[in-house]
């Protein structure tokens, strides 16, 4: 089952974009790792994930629900609170 899934999710603040149409589809149970340099938007896009700010563009879910309909829901789902 797919536990959490992006569509083309970008974020930009101002002109500079921080993450930039990024697809993944990640299976629960399962183990994952998150690369790049610094400032390459791993941060940013962890945030993403976790409802902490919201796209400029794509969509983001947890197991089918989108996180930016009910962030904190979310937030309280993957224990961020």
């Amino acid at each position: 089952m797919i536990a959490l899934e992006t569509k083309d999710v970008t974020k930009k603040y101002k002109k500079k974009i921080a993450v930039n149409e990024v697809t993944i589809s990640l299976e629960e149970n399962k183990i994952y790792g998150l690369l790049g340099r610094n400032g390459a938007g791993k941060t940013t896009l962890l945030n993403l994930l976790a409802g902490q700010i919201t796209s400029s563009s794509g969509s983001v879910s947890i197991f089918g629900e989108d996180v930016f309909e009910n962030s904190k829901a979310m937030q309280i789902f993957v224990s961020l609170e």
